[in-house]
């Protein structure tokens, strides 16, 4: 036990020396910008990488940054794929294999707008939905010339001092970090205007987001106290993915969750405008939902012929039916509804908006888990993911370190995927020590829905306390606090020494998902509204530094 208290102080510690953004606006040595070429009144270079999710959200900003002011703003794009994303240099691979054919910025979008897809697999489909000649694909993606490109951007992005991504290069000064598209038009502006450089160089924290819902199609009732604005394509396998679980979860919650439907079909997807305006008109005459259904149940033969025939079998007026498919009043409404998605962020889908709050991508279990959090006084019904029967079933998982009878017990609640978390193992093994024999600690599962991919976190490290490696592989997990994706946590898994295939398949099962949907719960009725918290008898102790209150008390 002590061996692991250890590891978990080392890695702690460890965490809190690794890498991290910094927030100020850094002037670039004058010896690095010689050589570059002289740009329209703002040079914007970025250094990106295709597997950082905070450089699939800055990417649509800057293209948007571009459009708004045409002419005046210039965007040059530099790979810096990251050592500790293993994909990442194949997906730079594939777009300049894209770019050898002129489709460099179209696969630039479509593997920023499909976060976590970047198999080999994924960009031979990228590529066939842009029509590239494949064999001169896969060429030039094992191309020598494509990674000396790679190795000499990352050369020049070292000499400009990049250390992360994104990193933008703005007339000369070095911007690090995710920003918000308002700070970003700011800074803009201010370089056109001659102005000094902005000094307020923090970026902003999430807001909650406006979305208008009237005359929007919906499920549900209005006056329920959750609601899901969804941002889908019909194009989109992830978007039908995430439609029947959505649906069961209005009907298995009677007026306490309302489903909203927007429009955001990709410039990629060929088919996806003629299918959007045929569930428009199928809405016209009451059968959107009907419609939508279908869709997405033969998303590979949706062109018109397939669509007139769905109008057919909802047993729709054909006549009135194809009159409304070339309506310029519902083609306008789609086109709202992708402008509005747009200025709130929207840059894939699906992408949600649930009481204001932004979620990208879609896991039923991780979507079950935020609703649980954010649906208010109201209980989400506990179906097959999280109901008794499916606890029952669990093999019961040590998650407490300390002696059983210890005169203090603490309840540990983290999110995995918070670079607070090490922070707190810090404090809890301090106190621990301060306390020999005295203390046992409960780890308590609390992953935070503004945090993409905590939920993968925490089904994994339980999945591998199946395996009763729960404290090594959470000691490994905070030795970096970088975003992790399923392909690092394979790596990670193989240094804990866990059985890969047992692993993935309880974690591909959500089998551990009732259990943390049972400590959101527990949180709920406690009050914790964030992590860390230390729970201690009826004292709820917040912050990395909550337990010193403990001993004042």
């Amino acid at each position: 036990m002590k061996h692991c208290l250890n590891t978990i102080l080392f890695v702690a510690l460890m965490a809190g020396t690794s890498i991290g953004w910094q927030t100020a606006v850094q002037p670039v040595p004058a010896s690095r910008l010689a050589n570059l070429a002289a740009a329209p009144v703002v040079s914007i270079i970025e250094f990106a990488d295709f597997q950082c999710p905070f450089c699939a959200r800055t990417a649509p900003q800057l293209r948007k940054l571009q459009d708004e002011y045409r002419g005046k703003v210039q965007i040059v794009f530099k790979n810096f794929p990251l050592s500790f994303h293993s994909r990442s240099k194949p997906a730079h691979l594939a777009a300049l294999a894209a770019g050898e054919q002129g489709k460099f910025w179209e696969m630039h979008d479509l593997i920023f707008s499909h976060p976590g897809h970047l198999a080999d697999s994924d960009f031979d489909a990228y590529a066939e939905q842009l029509g590239l000649d494949k064999d001169r694909f896969h060429t030039a993606m094992h191309s020598t010339l494509e990674l000396d490109k790679i190795d000499s951007d990352i050369a020049e992005g070292k000499e400009f001092g990049v250390t992360g991504t994104p990193t933008l290069i703005v007339d000369g000064h070095k911007i690090e970090g995710a920003r918000t598209y308002a700070y970003l038009k700011r800074v803009v502006e201010s370089r056109l205007n001659g102005e000094d450089w902005p000094n307020n160089a923090t970026a902003q924290p999430a807001e909650r987001v406006a979305v208008k819902t009237n005359g929007a199609p919906s499920l549900g009732a209005p006056s329920a106290p959750l609601t899901i604005v969804e941002f889908s394509d019909f194009q989109c396998p992830y978007c039908a993915g995430a439609a029947a679980a959505l649906e069961k979860m209005v009907a298995d919650n009677p007026g306490k969750i309302r489903l909203v439907y927007k429009n955001f079909p990709l410039d990629f997807h060929a088919d996806a405008p003629l299918a959007h305006r045929a569930a428009a008109a199928a809405g016209v005459q009451g059968k959107f939902w009907e419609m939508h259904d279908l869709i997405f149940q033969h998303q590979r033969a949706i062109k018109r012929a397939d669509l007139l025939g769905f109008a057919t079998e909802l047993k729709l007026d054909i006549s009135r039916f194809e009159r409304d498919l070339n309506d310029p009043d519902l083609k306008a409404n789609i086109d709202a509804d992708r402008e509005e998605g747009a200025n709130i962020g929207v840059t894939g889908t699906p992408t949600f908006v649930v009481n204001g709050k932004m979620i990208s991508g879609f896991s039923e279990p991780e979507f079950r888990a935020m609703i649980a959090r954010e649906s208010g006084n109201g209980t989400i019904a506990e179906s097959e993911d999280i109901n008794k029967e499916s606890l029952a079933t669990l093999p019961h998982l040590d998650l407490s370190i300390g002696p059983r009878d210890a005169p203090v017990s603490i309840q540990w609640y983290v999110d995995l995927g918070s670079p607070l978390t090490a922070r707190s193992a810090v404090a809890l093994q301090r106190y621990i020590a301060d306390h020999s024999g005295k203390v046992q600690v409960q780890f308590r599962n609390f992953p935070l829905s503004n945090h993409d991919g905590s939920m993968l976190l925490h089904e994994f490290v339980l999945a591998a306390a199946a395996q009763g490696k729960f404290w090594q592989t959470e000691a490994l997990l905070l030795a970096d606090s970088n975003t992790k994706d399923r392909n690092e946590l394979k790596l990670l898994a193989t240094q804990a020494g866990l059985d890969q295939k047992k692993l993935w398949l309880e974690v591909d099962a959500a089998k551990y998902a009732p259990l943390i949907s049972r400590d959101l719960v527990s949180a709920k009725e406690l009050g914790i509204a964030g992590t860390p918290t230390f729970v201690v008898g009826r004292k709820k102790l917040d912050g990395v530094n909550g337990l010193k209150m403990l001993d004042k008390n």
